[in-house]
């Protein structure tokens, strides 16, 4: 009987520890089946935020498509990026050239920088006296020119204005706007309508801290400003 028992109880611990090892491969399963389920999620994590990033770059690309395609649907054409870069230039002392006395000269054209402050349909009523108009930029290197000899404290009025609807500009004596680069500064023109209940349709040159290119800018045409001339010799 005691023979009988011992082998009886032998085989019971056999099955204790296998149930036992079954239990730990089972546990070890349900561990590594976490890990993988962990894995998954987290690289599902990763790849929802590359897509993510990528549609906010594809989106705010295509605004930027709109924005531009809508400037030029609105006849705003520019030639300027969204930030525009600042150039910074040398003063320069005007020569009088062929010019007549008070004018300088650059090119085939002669300015004066006007030393009084005045709204803008007086500065172009006062150019044209003069056989004039305020000054119509049409390339950059005559844009870098201005900049080089006016007093950078002042704004100056030129021969930008809107005359028809918001957002049509032209120049003083015809020159197609749109055959000109334009060189808003940043974020304009932006008819600012805080100062003004008819907006800002008249354009200028900003004043500066330090000398550089001379950006555009839409003003109100009722402030007072000094202004430039152009007339040819």
């Amino acid at each position: 009987m005691e023979s009988h028992y011992h082998e009886f109880g032998s085989t019971d611990n056999s099955s204790v520890g296998g149930e036992h090892k079954t239990t730990v491969q089972t546990d070890m399963k349900r561990i590594v089946v976490c890990v993988l389920y962990g894995v998954l999620v987290l690289l599902l994590l990763i790849l929802l935020m590359v897509i993510g990033i990528n549609f906010s770059q594809l989106h705010k690309e295509i605004t930027d498509v709109k924005l531009n395609l809508e400037r030029i649907s609105d006849g705003k054409t520019s030639f300027t990026s969204a930030t525009t870069v600042e150039v910074f230039l040398p003063s320069l002392v005007p020569v009088r050239g062929t010019c007549m006395e008070g004018w300088v000269s650059f090119q085939t054209s002669c300015y004066v920088l006007a030393s009084t402050a005045m709204i803008w349909s007086k500065a172009e009523e006062q150019c044209q006296r003069h056989g004039g108009h305020l000054v119509v930029l049409n390339n950059v290197e005559e844009l870098d020119y201005i900049s080089k000899v006016v007093d950078i404290k002042y704004n100056y009025w030129i021969g930008l204005v809107e005359r028809e609807h918001e957002g049509h500009w032209s120049w003083v004596d015809g020159t197609n706007f749109n055959s000109t680069p334009i060189l808003w500064d940043n974020d304009q023109p932006d008819n600012w309508e805080y100062y003004s209940e008819n907006g800002e349709d008249c354009g200028q040159i900003h004043a500066s801290k330090r000398r550089k290119r001379k950006m555009l800018n839409d003003a109100d045409c009722n402030l007072p400003y000094h202004f430039i001339c152009e007339t040819r010799p």
